[in-house]
């Protein structure tokens, strides 16, 4: 078994510390992994450039790996590798910094389950070129994965998108999440190794991050606070002026109740299996990206004649602009 921790702040920082005991406790749970720590801080990670070329080289029979040469391939390698994650990253305006994003939005779009299968089962059908057994399946494997937002607040409402936003990381490659930490208020703490508390509890998220690899998926248990979404388990809402909310994170729909001052949703069993993290969430999305050649290829053909001098004051802006 191989154990990843990856943190997004400075080095030997809160965060680093945080996620360290996490990989102490999951080596507890797993005691003969090998455990990995990568400190991103000072890694050169760039942002997805959405030039869309892992995707088309995928569907021409490649291998869908990026084109940007940066040290993202090293930390997605150790990814893909792993068995269990723990990711920590600080929070400084409401939500983990940039370099996170850029590493979800590097990883996911070349790690989306359903996207994957779609294509290798057109391999399959003969309907797009390559040979289906010959695409990694380690990279399709199970994994589970805790995460630890990390932030210097005593006021939550600061670092209120920390734990939710960090659950992007694992839902396209269907990670399964055992819990998360919303470690603020460390402007308190001043360090986290004189919180006893706060070490003891992340230590044991790591330790059950590691024991949920070897159990089945109806056998594992949420670490953390329950939230509202049974699902992620995360207090964000929107709402649009009737009793139908919508996790945010997950995608599904829930019907919203007052009992008293207790506010309540209920979100179906059929909503909860079509969340983000699930093959079927996954899929829907897949079909509506599938779905934009025939409807915008028809659109952009009809306009074909009109299309240059639309786009000449854009091409041409600094000329417009300045007339």
């Amino acid at each position: 078994m191989k154990i990843l921790g990856l943190s997004f702040g400075r080095h030997l920082g809160n965060t680093d510390m945080l996620v360290m005991e996490a990989l102490y406790g999951a080596k507890e749970g797993a005691k003969d992994a090998e455990v990995t720590f990568i400190n991103t801080n000072r890694l050169k990670i760039d942002r997805c450039i959405g030039c869309g070329a892992c995707s088309t080289n995928l569907e021409k029979g490649g291998d869908n790996d990026c084109i940007i040469k940066d040290d993202m391939q090293m930390v997605e390698n150790a990814v893909r590798e792993a068995d269990c994650i723990i990711v920590g990253a600080p929070v400084y305006v409401l939500q983990p910094v940039g370099q996170f994003k850029n590493v979800v939005d590097r990883f996911s779009c070349r790690h989306d389950v359903s996207a994957i299968n779609w294509v290798l089962d057109k391999r399959r059908t003969g309907e797009m070129p390559g040979d289906p057994d010959a695409y990694p399946q380690e990279r399709l494997k199970r994994r589970t994965v805790s995460y630890i937002s990390v932030g210097g607040a005593v006021t939550k409402n600061w670092v209120s998108m920390g734990c939710a936003t960090m659950h992007l990381f694992g839902f396209p490659a269907m990670m399964k999440v055992v819990g998360n930490f919303d470690a603020h208020g460390m402007g308190h703490v001043g360090i986290p190794v004189l919180d006893d508390d706060l070490m003891a509890r992340v230590h044991e998220m790591g330790k059950q991050t590691a024991e949920a690899f070897f159990k089945d998926d109806k056998d594992m248990e949420w670490y953390g606070p329950e939230g509202t979404c049974p699902v992620c388990h995360q207090d964000l809402l929107m709402v649009n002026g009737t009793t139908t909310v919508e996790c945010p994170i997950c995608g599904i729909e829930g019907k919203i109740s007052i009992e008293g001052d207790k506010l309540k949703v209920d979100f179906p069993k059929e909503q909860q299996e079509r969340a983000r993290g699930t093959f079927k969430g996954l899929r829907e999305h897949t079909a509506e990206i599938q779905s934009f050649g025939s409807v915008c290829g028809p659109k952009i053909q009809s306009a074909n004649d009109k299309l240059p001098q639309l786009m000449e004051k854009f091409k041409k802006f600094d000329e417009y602009i300045h007339t």
